[in-house]
């Protein structure tokens, strides 16, 4: 065991205290933040679903309908309540906090290692910002680390090393593991990679107790298989009652193709902000994956279980690294489920870096089972990470009172700020003061929107939502007589006055940016759909969209007055004034005419020039609220 952390690490009461203090102060805050464009996304699905619409067909989704499915189920129980898909949230990540815990603590964890890994997680998550909340990735981790921990415990369960288990109650087993599997991948179908990576480390053991192994390794494999299938065959079953099997074909044929190439046009954006999605934590991959690679050759999982048992000197790894760095009186049982969590830590952070876009919610789990995997080392890392931190906002609270200190700072490089300067959000004594206001249970709409406003997190930019400026415009609308189908939210972030106004969408699209650049024609798709629909009156614009990249002088008149108010309510500049919607009459702005929401009477629905989809093609892409620059 380490004997270099200094006792106050091993204390238990200290982490149970920070992850209490966290706790109090922080969910609260985090169960009234507002919803991420995600979830405003998913509960416009639901209320499609629920209205008796078809899913792809009246919304637009690039991903499997499991998450809609549960999105759906809440709704149907609590209606269309951001706070109950929040709850529901915090209630799955502690699932998944304490999945990866029972890991740690088979493999080996203290209770004050343990204790440290809840208060990394308390401090974590619920201060993240809302793009990292209530998302797919993170959902699917239940299911996925159930399924890995009912296996785990098979391979360390057995009294005798070789005791045979029935071949039936094999069977039973990696059925329900199938069945677990099955489910996530419904939710986000990258589970695969981690539960080949599972099965791939564990087998061989699991194998090895059985009189004929090859037989075991089949008839393992089968229920896997088997359980999956099952699962799979129920949801195709509900595509095609429902009526969404051809939308949903013609999403996964003619667009995900498109959406799957654009990850590997960003992987220099994702290398440049890989250790910068959860600052300071995100840094920790330096050490993290070195650690987590040992931990997979210590476990040796290419051996049986009753040759791993006999080794007396520690595993491969741990018989020559010293007893100040590695646990040598760890078990093999012990270091077997080390090694799990390491391959399962490398694949998880591997697909989430090579396979998927940038966007800060594909690494949250995989942040979450790197504190698990300090744990089971019997490390106290997390106590680092987060004196690390609260030390560096002390810095922040002394810059509020001091002006050339606050400067320094904030002049500083934006990514070295954030990294190794990061101001923890519980120190922000501004938005802890919302605390109170937080369990009012008689909040208006009014009063709803303002604290969500002020609750917000993540830094401005078009995916964001501004509810006090959108609730103007929906309350425009209203005055308009707007009925189903008259309006189109256009971009990312205006879609949820659908929702404001309970109406169905004028466009399926919801994120429309985010459509129209998939693929070379992305822009020409959403636009002939456009065309068709001769219902819609107005279409809302947002010119946080159109300043989005540009900085200093051309930002501002982007997002500046209007140029002859109120004649004209577009601002000063605007490079795409012949294009739609800028082409459009201008009826409203929100902000007393200086906001960033635009409405438009629709007139006209003409395709834009062929120049115009190299402007779209170039547009900035979105990542954690850092924006790759475009030239003006």
């Amino acid at each position: 065991m380490p004997t270099s952390c200094c006792t106050l690490w091993r204390s238990v009461w200290l982490p149970r205290a920070v992850t209490a203090i966290a706790l109090v102060v922080g969910l609260p805050l985090f169960l009234r933040s507002p919803p991420w464009c995600d979830i405003t996304l998913y509960q416009m699905a639901a209320r499609n679903m629920l209205n008796g619409g078809v899913h792809y067909q009246g919304v637009f989704d690039t991903n499997l309908p499991g998450f809609v499915w549960v999105i759906t189920a809440i709704q149907w129980v609590f209606g269309p309540s951001t706070f109950a898909v929040r709850v529901v949230d915090v209630l799955i990540v502690l699932g998944v906090v304490l999945l990866i815990d029972r890991l740690a603590k088979w493999g080996g964890a203290t209770l004050a290692a343990r204790w440290w890994a809840f208060a990394g997680a308390a401090m974590l998550y619920p201060f993240t910002v809302e793009m990292a909340h209530a998302q797919r990735d993170t959902w699917m981790a239940l299911p996925g680390l159930a399924a890995v921990a009912l296996r785990v415990r098979r391979t360390i369960s057995a009294e005798k090393p070789t005791g045979e288990v029935p071949a039936g109650v094999c069977f039973r087993r990696s059925l329900l593991e199938g069945l677990l599997w099955g489910a996530a991948v419904w939710v986000k179908p990258h589970i695969v990679l981690m539960a080949s990576a599972v099965w791939v480390l564990t087998v061989r053991r699991l194998a090895s107790e059985h009189p004929r192994p090859w037989r075991a390794v089949g008839s393992d494999l089968l229920g896997n298989l088997l359980g999956g299938l099952i699962v799979g065959l129920a949801g195709l079953g509900w595509l095609v009652g429902s009526g969404a099997w051809g939308p949903f074909i013609d999403v996964f044929t003619n667009w995900n193709p498109n959406y799957l190439q654009m990850a590997w046009t960003e992987l220099d954006d994702r290398m440049r902000l890989q250790l910068n999605w959860y600052p300071p934590w995100s840094l920790w991959l330096i050490p993290t994956v070195p650690l987590a690679l040992l931990s997979v050759l210590d476990a040796a999982p290419w051996a049986s279980r009753t040759s791993a048992t006999s080794a007396t000197q520690g595993g491969p790894v741990g018989r020559w690294l010293p007893g100040w760095l590695w646990d040598k009186q760890a078990s093999a049982d012990a270091r077997f489920v080390r090694g799990v969590m390491g391959g399962l830590y490398l694949v998880w952070a591997g697909q989430a870096f090579f396979i998927q876009r940038g966007f800060q919610y594909v690494h949250m789990t995989e942040t979450l089972l790197m504190l698990g995997i300090w744990a089971s080392h019997r490390w106290a890392w997390s106590a680092l990470v987060i004196l690390w931190a609260f030390v560096t906002s002390g810095w922040w609270i002394i810059a509020d009172s001091n002006p050339d200190m606050k400067q320094h700072l904030e002049t500083m490089e934006e990514q070295t700020r954030t990294q190794y300067i990061y101001r923890h959000p519980i120190t922000n004594m501004d938005r802890v003061a919302l605390w109170p206001t937080c369990w009012r249970t008689d909040l208006t709409d009014a009063e709803r929107y303002a604290l969500w406003d002020k609750l917000r997190l993540h830094p401005l930019h078009e995916a964001v939502i501004s509810w006090e400026e959108l609730a103007e415009v929906a309350e425009f609308l209203r005055g308009q007589g707007v009925t189903d189908g008259e309006v189109i939210a256009w971009f990312d972030s205006p879609h949820a006055v659908y929702l404001m106004m309970d109406v169905d969408p004028g466009i399926r699209f919801m994120h429309v940016f985010t459509a129209m650049s998939i693929g070379a024609d992305g822009r020409q798709k959403v636009m002939a759909e456009l065309a068709t629909k001769t219902r819609a009156r107005f279409v809302i614009n947002d010119l946080e969209w159109v300043s989005l990249g540009f900085t200093g002088d051309v930002r501002r008149a982007m997002l500046g007055p209007p140029r002859n108010p109120p004649e004209e309510l577009l601002p000063l500049y605007s490079p795409y004034q012949t294009d739609f919607p800028f082409n459009q009459p201008t009826v409203f702005r929100s902000g007393n005419g200086q906001g960033r929401y635009i409405v438009h009477r629709i007139v006209t629905r003409e395709h834009d020039p062929p120049a115009i989809h190299a402007i779209y093609s170039a547009s900035a892409s979105i990542h954690c609220g850092v924006v790759s620059r475009r030239d003006p």
